[in-house]
């Protein structure tokens, strides 16, 4: 689903949150690839920091964590992370968080 779809028919109010791409979160992460019963962990450098909607590595910029929900925002699970053209483009009506 795309993420205008997102904010059209599911959700009341996107929340945005600004964040630098040098904040902890982004640091010592991992991917996991699985396909049947295998699994790789492949390390992700913390230089690495790719917008969900043009794939560009935002690093060392900042950009916006997507959050659904109030709840979510609160609990701090974003959905998402974005470039500021992104976020302009795909979630524009998102509440922009002050936390």
């Amino acid at each position: 689903m795309i993420a205008n779809e997102l904010q059209h028919r599911r959700y009341k109010v996107i929340y945005a949150k600004r964040v630098q791409t040098t904040d902890p979160r982004f640091r010592d992460r991992d991917m996991i690839i699985s396909s049947g019963n295998e699994a790789s962990v492949i390390p992700v450098p913390d230089t690495v920091v790719v917008c969900n909607g043009c794939n560009k590595n935002v690093y060392p910029g900042a950009g916006y964590l997507i959050y659904l929900s109030k709840q979510d925002l609160m609990d701090d699970l974003p959905y998402d992370f974005y470039c500021d053209d992104c976020r302009k483009k795909l979630f524009p009506g998102s509440k922009e968080a002050r936390c």
